[in-house]
């Protein structure tokens, strides 16, 4: 019986030292995300800055009477080895034709390096959002199983 409570009890201080990792992980990608959205915000500043406030802004944007398209990106949630959830960022390559069209033809067929540049950051954030949303899942589930263990324990 003291042999069962040992080894829950070291399962218990695996499970929040690993979910001391995934909060660790957890903080670095959300400085990343800040980071990273701010860099985008300030090429778009930049952007309005050189090509004047009228364009760069929401009259670009599609409308309700626009024509139907799919978005270049799109979550897939999938279950890992251990039968986790994850999610996952799939990309689509641009193809106007099958409705897959490059938002950023619509600023122009030369449009300036700073949206380039701003597109390419928000890419990155998305990026590490579902990084963030896998750690966040993960710290969930080990959580979890400490409730579980604990139970147990107590239980004994």
């Amino acid at each position: 019986m003291t042999e069962d409570r040992d080894e829950i009890c070291q399962l218990m201080d695996k499970l929040l030292i690993r979910s001391l990792e995934l909060v660790q992980e957890e903080v670095k990608l959300k400085t990343y995300i800040e980071s990273t959205t701010n860099d985008g915000q300030l090429s778009l500043a930049q952007t309005r800055f050189y090509k004047g406030p009228t364009s760069v802004s929401a009259v670009q944007l599609p409308t309700e009477d626009s024509k139907e398209m799919n978005p270049l990106s799109a979550l897939e949630e999938t279950i890992d080895d251990v039968g986790n959830p994850q999610v996952q960022l799939v990309k689509y390559p641009v193809d106007k034709e099958a409705g897959y069209p490059d938002p950023i033809k619509w600023f122009g067929v030369l449009v300036p390096a700073s949206l380039q540049k701003a597109r390419t950051t928000f890419g990155k954030a998305l990026d590490y959002v579902v990084d963030c949303a896998n750690v966040q899942m993960e710290l969930r589930n080990v959580l979890l199983a400490y409730d579980q263990l604990k139970e147990r324990k107590i239980n004994l």
